[in-house]
């Protein structure tokens, strides 16, 4: 389809010069629907090859500045609909562009069936660094080297130690090297077309401490002139008792030798979960395990074992519904701390030595790894991190959030309750703002009442928006909740519980079929920089992929979606008649030059004829059920004719001798 190819990307290249109009012009006869928050819906069947597009772009601008850099590919399996998807980043003069890049989505027939991307466009800024890295390393360390009691991760010999043990490598180290990108100045209003003027070159560092507590931030130096452009922390927030659901059985194993002594390490079924008690003053491999000589512990240990079985309970839940192993997908361990001395539990991804779960206390002094809602809400996030990689700050945080509150809560009611109080982080007695609803979300959570405390803190008080952009929404900047992302997932949350129970308006579809759609956008669709019109559209999507277009699924994923105020719409009219290719005669095939073709009804617009390549060659216009097309001008070979009908879009093959 290299007619469709080469005006894709030109018009993108061209959008910031207002010729927008063009590009929608010259590819609607290419699309099967309208352009929606940046996904591009393409007319199948076609033959058009993975990463194809954006070197034919390049090729016919020509632009040799900008290309598509492969990232990774997979395919799901056939109960997810046997699509592949290949995701590629942006550079620019070979420089990686934040928050752009795009996804293509191939059906298992082959068919690229949809795009959807976001694009910098025109940086016009300077790509040679007047700093080098070690350069930005030393400005930033000159800024923040000022307090005393800071203890980074490699001036430890014992954390450098255990670096070097978990990564097998001699050299590895906690010590960070500057990476250098074109850095987005926020991960907000972040459309199809990211205007270039957004964009810094700088050098992306990652700095990781150890005291006075444990944190990776990730800063950002201007490689022009050194200055700090902007900061992102990188916490995204055998048989023993269970608190609340008694005795349960443990994967845990049995370490003989001079030990003796049953120890909180999860390996049976593709597990791979490790848990400990946090030790602030020692690594990993120096903190102690949790042992016990019997193969019953009761509640000795009752937060250790409470939060080891959820953390596995969240590991099978992924594995048993989406075939999913871990939080990647292969099977990497993950480390859970429990303990940690703060009022907070969090994912930390990636640092250095593994991915880490750790779990603190609720307001009300539980320790939050007894609550299953909340191990399933962390877990969710080391996914994310593996899958869409949703931005931590403002409306891609906010996703980030919410698909963690919907499978914590989706976790809680399908492997342990079997009933739903639409709650997240009521397990124990917490206070109304660390809990969240879905059904209501205003009555828990928190949000910003707009004004500062004496110290410059932001004033959050009780209750979530329960829609898009509607009160209690946080139109904020990133020094109040990173933009919102604990206060702005209200309307995604009761998005799904409408999803699922319906509302007086429409059925719902039920948990099990809600949660299919919101793990399908969740992992396959969406972009990091994705906002709500992208997970909007990406569930929708996903619904169709998965249920078919105009189901009961697709119209409820819609509905849901209007149920808090984000547009939504369908075109059903496949509801009134529905046909298929054996309703259309085309005789004779093969032909010469004159065909003749049969119709049931008339057609709802032209007639349209395109080569194997995807480029359209013959447009005809009929209002008879019955009539000849002359193909005398066409060269010989097959044809794909395309026939639309009552809102189907039927295709028939012709072929020519």
């Amino acid at each position: 389809m290299k007619t469709i190819i080469t005006l894709i990307f030109i018009v993108l290249a061209k959008i910031s010069l207002g010729q927008y109009q063009i590009y929608e012009q010259l590819l609607t006869p290419y699309l099967s629907d309208s352009i929606k928050s940046g996904h591009f819906y393409f007319m199948i069947p076609n033959n058009i090859q993975a990463g194809s597009l954006y070197q034919f772009y390049k090729t016919n601008a020509p632009d040799y500045n900008n290309n598509m850099q492969f990232v990774e590919q997979h395919t799901d399996s056939e109960d997810l609909g046997s699509f592949t998807h290949y995701k590629y980043r942006q550079t620019f003069m070979n420089i990686p562009v934040e928050a752009a890049g795009c996804i293509e989505h191939y059906d298992k027939e082959g068919s690229l069936y949809l795009i959807n991307a976001k694009i910098a466009d025109s940086i016009k800024k300077n790509y040679k660094p007047k700093l080098s890295g070690k350069d930005a390393f030393k400005a930033l360390m000159d800024k923040i080297d000022i307090d005393i009691k800071i203890v980074y991760a490699w001036e430890d010999a014992s954390w450098e130690q255990q670096i070097r043990s978990d990564q097998a490598d001699s050299n590895a180290t906690w010590l960070p090297t500057a990476e250098l990108i074109w850095a987005i100045d926020e991960i907000r209003d972040v459309q199809l077309v990211i205007p270039g003027s957004r964009y810094s070159l700088a050098y992306k560092i990652s700095i990781t401490t150890i005291l006075p507590e444990f944190q990776t931030i990730v800063y950002y130096i201007d490689a022009q002139t050194g200055d700090l452009l902007k900061s992102r922390n990188q916490k995204i927030d055998m048989s023993a008792d269970v608190y609340g659901y008694g005795n349960r059985v443990l994967d845990a194993r049995w370490h003989g030798g001079f030990v003796h002594k049953w120890e909180l390490i999860a390996e049976d079924n593709g597990h791979n979960i490790h848990t400990k008690k946090y030790d602030l003053y020692n690594t990993w491999d120096n903190t102690d395990e949790v042992r016990k000589a019997d193969n019953n512990w009761g509640n000795t240990y009752l937060t250790e074992t409470s939060t080891h079985f959820h953390v596995t309970n969240s590991w099978d839940y992924f594995y048993n519904t989406f075939g999913r192993l871990g939080l990647d997908g292969q099977g990497t361990g993950v480390r859970v701390y429990t303990q940690i001395g703060q009022v907070n539990a969090y994912f930390s991804p990636n640092a250095g030595d593994g991915n880490y779960l750790r779990f603190g206390i609720s307001p009300t002094n539980y320790d939050l790894g007894m609550e299953p809602s909340i191990v399933g809400h962390e877990f969710t996030h080391g996914i994310t991190h593996y899958t869409a990689g949703l931005v931590y700050e403002f409306e891609s945080g906010a996703l980030n959030e919410s698909y963690s509150d919907i499978f914590g809560t989706v976790i809680q009611d399908q492997t342990l309750d079997g009933y739903i109080d639409w709650s997240l982080g009521n397990w124990f007695p917490n206070t109304p703002d660390f809990i969240r609803s879905l059904i209501n979300p205003g009555s828990n959570g928190k949000h910003w009442d707009g004004t500062y405390d004496s110290n410059g803190n932001p004033n959050l008080i009780l209750g979530q928006p329960s829609t898009y952009q509607g009160p209690y929404w946080c139109n904020c900047g990133y020094d109040v909740d990173y933009g919102g992302v604990h206060i702005n997932s209200g309307p995604q949350n009761r998005w799904f519980y409408a999803l699922t129970q319906g509302t007086g308006s429409f059925s719902g579809i039920g948990m099990t079929k809600a949660a299919r759609i919101s793990y399908y956008a969740l992992t396959n669709i969406l972009m990091s920089s994705a906002q709500y019109s992208d997970s909007k559209e990406a569930t929708i999507t996903a619904a169709k992929i998965l249920y078919g277009e105009c189901s009961a699924e697709h119209k409820a994923t819609v509905s849901a979606w209007n149920f808090v105020d984000m547009p939504a719409s369908y075109n059903c009219t496949l509801d009134l008649v529905e046909f298929d290719t054996e309703d259309i005669e085309l005789y004779p095939n093969p032909a010469s030059s004159i065909i003749t073709i049969k119709v049931p009804v008339n057609l709802d617009q032209l007639m349209t004829i395109f080569d194997l390549n995807g480029k359209l060659v013959k447009q005809v216009e009929s209002n008879q059920l019955n009539f000849q097309v002359d193909l005398s001008s066409l060269d010989k070979g097959v044809y794909l004719a395309h026939f639309l009908m009552k809102g189907q879009d039927l295709v028939k093959r012709i072929v020519l001798q």
